[in-house]
């Protein structure tokens, strides 16, 4: 018995299949006994696999590049090329077919169809699609009723398996086959976002811009709450894609200029950011060149871990881990009621010594660092809310109205009533 020998594997083109892969698609339309046609990205037969028992070249129509059968074929192929595995799918004569793209270097270059295949059984439309897309007459309908008749009959999960084996004989015969997987988590992706989006229909919710969680984003960045920013990051992130309907680079241009913001907050805070992160233009590049929405998701997950912990370091430069991790819950949970004894029990240690510890880190007393954030809070709640005086200071983490008019006008130099009127003066100016 002769050794078969392999060929070696090299990349194909568009109009010449490599050695390896012709061996390759060979070896299954042999074993299988189903045919295997080649098109280029141009819908150019280039290349047919046992051409005798492919029903189809008995049909003038099937030559006709312009024809509705080869206009399904190429239909086919190009939707397999976005999914980035096979694709099973009927023919105009009701024969089931598996299409798979050929991508090279991140290109489609072209398509197989394995196929037609009876699926399940042969059914009398299908010859009665045969004549009607011919225009046969009686005895070209026998011929084809006769040739359709030895084709072997597979059932639907049959057809499932030759295309898993099809698709891999495939993939393994070119190189550079990580360019399928990027296909297939990019369509999973877009197709998660075609969910959401009906979901929205479904529920006839109206999705806006999200100023609201833009802004809240942009507190948890300047106070260094590093995972409440993910968090919020990611629900962003999903926002965006659901009003640009998924096309990523909708999603960018709504990412930059939110980062575009967030950079200029930093820089303003006198942070030494541009220290930790070259540039802005480096910032712009690193999520220009994303090109998954989980790409962009993760660099720019890392860009805000990187300028938020950066923020928090501005906040306060020291080297206590106890006053480092105080500053985090604080900044979290300032709009609460909380006190040194909250620190006590998040933070396990005694409350008297932390007093004394975070005066000497900050310079300020707790309390006074804590109304400090309650007061400027309270001010974005007066500029740019309808909330009466003690809704403000129920939203700031104050039980008491009178105490959170006492604590605001000894920061602000006037009460919360006159400090809305006066921005109220303002911006009508």
């Amino acid at each position: 018995m002769k050794n078969f020998v392999i060929p070696t594997l090299d990349s194909p083109n568009a109009e010449t299949l490599s050695d390896y892969l012709n061996s390759s698609i060979e070896a299954f339309s042999d074993i299988t006994g189903i045919p295997v046609t080649y098109f280029s990205g141009d819908d150019q037969m280039i290349k047919e696999f046992k051409r005798d028992d492919k029903i189809c070249n008995i049909f003038e129509v099937y030559t006709d590049k312009d024809s509705p059968c080869r206009r399904n074929l190429s239909s086919a192929g190009q939707f397999a090329s976005r999914l980035g595995e096979p694709y099973i799918f009927l023919c105009k004569s009701g024969l089931a077919n598996i299409a798979t793209s050929l991508i090279i270097d991140e290109a489609f270059a072209g398509y197989f169809i394995a196929g037609p295949i009876v699926m399940g059984e042969l059914r009398s439309s299908t010859t009665k699609n045969f004549a009607n897309l011919n225009e046969l007459n009686e005895a070209s309908q026998s011929m084809a009723k006769m040739f359709a008749g030895k084709m072997k009959v597979y059932q639907p999960n049959q057809i499932s398996q030759i295309a898993l084996l099809f698709y891999n004989c495939i993939i393994t015969s070119v190189t550079g086959n990580n360019d399928y997987s990027a296909l297939r988590n990019q369509y999973n992706e877009q197709n998660q976002v075609n969910i959401d989006i009906q979901h929205y229909k479904k529920e006839h919710v109206s999705v806006e811009y999200p100023y609201d969680l833009e802004k809240v984003l942009i507190d948890n960045v300047s106070n260094g709450q590093v995972a409440t920013a993910k968090d919020n990051l990611k629900k962003l992130l999903n926002t965006f894609s659901i009003l640009e309907c998924g096309d990523l680079d909708g999603i960018k241009a709504k990412t930059l200029w939110f980062f575009a913001i967030v950079i200029r907050i930093a820089n303003e805070s006198d942070s030494n950011l541009n220290q930790i992160i070259d540039t802005d233009l480096d910032i712009i590049n690193k999520l220009s060149e994303t090109e998954s929405f989980n790409e962009l998701h993760s660099v720019s997950e890392t860009i805000i871990e990187v300028i938020t912990k950066n923020m928090l370091s501005s906040i306060y430069s020291g080297r206590s881990q106890i006053v480092a991790k105080a500053l985090q819950f604080i900044n979290k949970n300032y709009t609460e009621k909380i006190s040194l004894k909250d620190i006590e029990l998040n933070l396990h240690v005694n409350s008297s010594y932390f007093s004394t510890l975070f005066k000497q880190e900050m310079g300020v007393t707790f309390t006074d660092y804590l109304n400090s954030l309650k007061v400027e809070h309270a001010c974005h709640l007066l500029a740019n809310t309808n909330l009466s005086i003690i809704d403000v200071s129920l939203s700031t983490g104050f039980d008491d109205q009178s105490y959170f008019t006492k604590v605001f006008k000894k920061a602000k130099g006037m009460t919360p009533k006159a400090y809305r009127s006066a921005k109220s003066v303002v911006e009508k100016e």
